[in-house]
């Protein structure tokens, strides 16, 4: 399973995997927003709370009798980790896919995709990390959330999920975990893959050279919002997560970031109405 905050590779990495390695089962967000972080974000007591919801549960029950591996990827299934650690401690293993935290938060604000986003989906009611969602380890972001920028509400829930990977390790003692990033990965840093594809049981194949490069993601939005990235100069829980995990919060290129990200923004149709008559307590 691939714990992320998403827009780090992991549908090229789904589709890869399945071109590959047909002797492996692979799926990209199978349930979308379903798992619900913003209600099961570190639900380490009780995470059968969320086998409340049929899909959930159906899905969780299919895994837990897949005969074959199983990959999972996309960003929502952060918070089932410690229930499959429970169900499947055997077979869990946890792949902590990181990016940086600047073109991680401009790329989430171009697709609208943050807790209170104007989207107002099942991904950004269910998913979107926000300061009053239980688990959230810094609430005193309350406080100040109307008067945050779209980009740093962003930033807040890349931390949220980065500083929870973090944790992760500790929490689930017992259960591989691997820590790689999505830079890396997209690169083609054959050590990276190499590494990668042991954890998951994979041998190396010339082809994964092909691949790289290969556009598989076909959301490339953009954005009409002032974009000044180094806001993230005011968040230092997130300068500190980033340092934690290898990165130099400031060292971004500005001009590329403006270059990808300014633009017109489009309405995210890749992701309205999807999974709305499945969300609990609609439909």
């Amino acid at each position: 399973m691939f714990l992320s905050t998403g827009r780090c590779g992991t549908q090229w990495l789904a589709a890869a995997l399945r071109e590959l390695h047909p002797e492996i089962e692979v799926a990209h967000e199978p349930i979308g927003p379903l798992y619900a972080p913003r209600r099961h974000f570190r639900r380490y007591r009780d995470p059968e709370a969320m086998l409340t919801v049929p899909a959930v549960a159906a899905h969780v029950a299919a895994i837990e009798h897949r005969r074959r591996p199983y990959v999972e990827t996309g960003w929502p299934l952060f918070p089932v980790l410690p229930l499959l650690a429970r169900r499947i401690p055997e077979r869990l293993r946890v792949v902590h896919l990181t990016r940086h935290p600047v073109p991680s938060a401009l790329s989430h604000l171009a697709h609208g995709s943050y807790a209170g986003s104007p989207r107002d989906d099942a991904y950004t009611r269910l998913a979107t990390l926000g300061p009053d969602d239980p688990g959230v380890q810094a609430r005193e972001y309350r406080r100040r959330w109307a008067q945050l920028s779209a980009y740093e509400k962003c930033l807040f829930w890349w931390t949220e999920v980065h500083a929870y990977g973090l944790e992760l390790p500790a929490r689930l003692a017992g259960v591989p975990f691997l820590r790689v990033r999505s830079e890396a990965l997209l690169a083609g840093e054959r050590a990276t893959l190499e590494r990668l594809l042991a954890f998951i049981g994979l041998g190396w194949q010339e082809r994964w050279r092909e691949l790289v490069g290969r556009v598989v993601d076909q959301w490339h939005h953009h954005t009409d919002q002032p974009l000044d990235p180094l806001l993230i100069r005011r968040h230092p829980r997130t300068i500190s997560v980033a340092d934690r995990l290898g990165y130099a919060a400031e060292e971004v290129d500005l001009r590329a970031l403006v270059r990808r990200y300014a633009g017109r923004p489009d309405p995210g149709l890749d992701r309205i109405g999807r999974f709305e008559s499945d969300e609990p307590g609609r439909g």
